[in-house]
């Protein structure tokens, strides 16, 4: 643990001592030292960001270019919860980081969890001189690229027809708005911590794929019971919607499709197939579950959905971002768009978004569209004004259709609890005025 506080090394001392050995530095410079010299005995770093002399940011970067040191997992310790500390630390090579004041329950969780995804990591690369096969590996997450699961499920089918196999194809929900809100460095992190809680999970003799962007396959070759594979795509979305020791943000969560192997299923294509449609349920369904191919859940009810008219990306991606996992965003940008929407019955519409905050004409356009084609006022309206405009703002108040009004810049915390007030007013009783 390399921190120039007496004080907070004594605390960590006392959070961790009892679980491992702990070696102190009281500056990076007393880091660096140690490590040219028992770098065998380092198991992984604690350091603070936020230190005189070599501060951690340094280090981060000494350590890229000694061969000791790199392979050796770092967790930076900041009081500070900016994006943009965390991400300049994600770019320089750190695995995880711990908030200041540390809380002794996280702390343990994310040293055992960025324990145990080197030693994963480790078993991969030992995997790789077995198969003596670099290519099937995927670089990022250390898991089997799409080639290689590819040709193990359609090995498994060959090999064993008469087996039971499962499948299942895993998506990050939301990835999409986070990427977009926090950068592709933050996006990348957020596969990586996804990639080891799967592979954490399963049997060594299962296989695990990433087959692009944030999209997994496992295969379950040869298992007992059709059970074995529901407790475990349960037991996977709960560990991510609980998010314990995860250092992922609070909207990721993911939804898996399953599928069983039967006689008809000969190659990976047309197993894959059928968890793929399942994934499609699950996500249509409300995100963060898994569904069964061929089973009733197909026959779904109708799905929530926000209809949203927004010529920004970032308004979409800031409301996919803050919205709960129960409703799906639509794009819109005509009358005869929200009025399909609204007539359709298969959807429950339980709000509108209206930006005008890139208009030329203060909104009067959209405000006079949205009046006539929610005429009854079916679901709350919620109107997005340039902050400082007040024709904008003067607009949309007396078109006398709006329930709120946010202001643009959106951000997420303010935007999360304006739509708990008008999309689930139980929720949150304490939304801003």
């Amino acid at each position: 643990m390399v921190d120039d506080s007496k004080f907070q090394r004594a605390i960590i001392k006392e959070m961790l001592g009892e679980h491992f050995r702990l070696e102190e530095a009281t500056s990076g410079e007393e880091c660096l030292m140690i490590l040219e010299k028992s770098s065998h005995l380092i198991d992984l770093v604690l350091l603070d960001l936020v230190m005189p002399g070599i501060d951690g940011f340094e280090v981060l970067r000494r350590r890229q270019t000694m061969d000791a040191f790199k392979d050796i997992p770092v967790i930076v310790l900041t009081s500070s919860n900016s994006i943009e500390f965390q991400t300049e630390a994600f770019e320089l090579g750190a695995d995880e980081f711990i908030i200041k004041p540390v809380d002794a329950r996280i702390a343990l969780s994310r040293v055992n969890n960025t324990l145990g995804v080197k030693s994963r990591l480790q078993s991969s690369l030992d995997e790789q001189n077995v198969w003596k096969i670099k290519s099937q590996i995927d670089e990022m997450t250390r898991l089997f690229n799409k080639v290689t699961i590819e040709n193990l499920v359609t090995e498994t089918l060959t090999n064993a027809p008469s087996a039971l196999h499962a499948l299942m194809v895993i998506d990050i929900d939301n990835f999409k708005s986070a990427n977009d809100i926090y950068g592709h460095t933050v996006g990348d992190h957020i596969i990586c911590v996804i990639a080891g809680v799967i592979s954490s999970q399963f049997r060594n003799t299962d296989f695990v794929g990433r087959i692009g962007g944030d999209e997994f396959v496992v295969l379950m070759p040869d298992i007992p019971a059709k059970e074995v594979a529901f407790e475990k795509a349960e037991s996977l979305i709960q560990i991510i919607l609980k998010k314990e020791g995860l250092s992922i943000p609070d909207n990721i969560s993911i939804s898996i499709g399953l599928a069983f192997s039967d006689s008809e299923d000969k190659t990976y294509a047309s197993f894959f197939g059928k968890a793929d449609q399942a994934l499609y349920v699950s996500k249509k369904s409300g995100k963060g579950r898994y569904s069964l191919y061929g089973s009733d859940v197909e026959e779904t009810a109708g799905t929530n959905e926000i209809l949203v008219w927004s010529g920004s990306r970032n308004v979409l991606s800031m409301l996919e971002y803050a919205l709960s996992h129960s409703a799906s965003i639509v794009s819109v940008s005509s009358q005869e768009e929200i009025c399909s929407h609204l007539e359709d019955g298969s959807h429950s519409i339980l709000a509108i978004f209206a930006d005008v905050s890139d208009t030329t004409d203060s909104g009067k356009f959209i405000w006079d569209t949205v009046k006539d084609a929610n005429p009854n006022h079916v679901c709350p309206v919620i109107a997005i004004c340039r902050e400082g405009s007040l024709d904008q703002i003067q607009t949309a108040v007396s078109s006398e259709i709006i329930d709120d009004l946010l202001f643009s810049p959106l951000e997420v915390s303010v935007l999360k609890r304006r739509i708990n007030a008008n999309i689930h007013p139980d929720k949150n009783n304490e939304a801003d005025a």
